[in-house]
């Protein structure tokens, strides 16, 4: 209703006038900016989440994201076009692992555009306690959850691995991105993920308001060549979207990349 009655030009000066609310500092190092924040890990996030996932699964509401409830499908969006484009490639089939998927917010999200579940293995890599509780309460219709990326796949490699808005959270996500390119995902998916035009990297405290859950986290904001150098070796960038969220002073991306025939062999 407020992207309805409010200009675009006016949104965007908003974002970047209030920008301080969300994003806030310069830090040295991961351990500077986690003890200036709560922390992904923190147990009122989860049980917001949960709280949350919860309502979804009941049919009281259709998606969330970060503990907010949506009673109205998603629509299109990128990431959606992108799941399809390669569930047709693989045959009908999603064999897809989504790293720091909490308890499966974007299978949630997606999940009527997939109604032969048999066709979709959606496995989400978590902190312990979000594992135990997805296990324990979401599990099923092709759902799993895993503690590790080695858990999620043994026996075999899946086709895709998806790092939704989650590489900014966690304190190496090089060697996140080194390790799913060790794995030979055929396809590699980027998606909501902040980039700032200085030159280098800025790790900052990410503030959200008490409307959506008064959380705070380290948040990377990346340089995008230093990012996703690693994967211009073994990997194609065969498509790129624009996702802004949250301010109006950074470029949130996503991306979609292919293995190249034969690389890492």
């Amino acid at each position: 209703m407020v992207k309805s009655l409010v200009p675009a030009v006016a949104r965007r000066w908003v974002r970047r006038a209030f920008e301080w609310r969300w994003l806030r500092g310069d830090y040295a190092s991961w351990a500077e900016a986690r003890a200036a924040s709560g922390g992904y890990d923190d147990a009122n996030v989860l049980a917001r989440v949960l709280a949350a996932t919860r309502a979804v699964r009941a049919g009281r509401a259709e998606w969330e994201r970060d503990g907010v409830t949506f009673a109205a499908p998603p629509g299109a969006t990128p990431l959606a076009a992108v799941l399809e484009r390669i569930a047709a490639a693989e045959g009908g089939r999603l064999d897809l692992v989504d790293f720091g998927g909490g308890l499966g917010t974007t299978w949630w999200q997606h999940r009527r555009q997939f109604p032969n579940r048999a066709a979709v293995c959606w496995r989400v890599v978590e902190q312990p306690a979000w594992v135990e509780a997805g296990r324990r309460e979401f599990t099923g219709d092709g759902l799993e959850f895993f503690p590790t990326l080695d858990e999620a796949c043994a026996g075999l490699t899946p086709a895709v691995i998806l790092f939704s808005s989650v590489l900014p959270y966690v304190e190496q996500p090089r060697s996140v991105l080194d390790a799913a390119v060790r794995r030979r995902f055929r396809h590699l998916v980027i998606d909501r993920t902040g980039f700032t035009g200085r030159g280098r990297d800025r790790l900052a405290v990410q503030h959200v308001p008490a409307v959506v859950g008064a959380a705070t986290y380290p948040c990377w904001l990346f340089d995008r060549g230093s990012l996703l150098a690693p994967l211009s070796g073994d990997y194609a960038l065969v498509d790129e979207w624009s996702r802004h969220e949250l301010d109006g002073r950074h470029d949130y991306r996503g991306f979609y990349f292919q293995r190249r025939s034969g690389a890492g062999r």
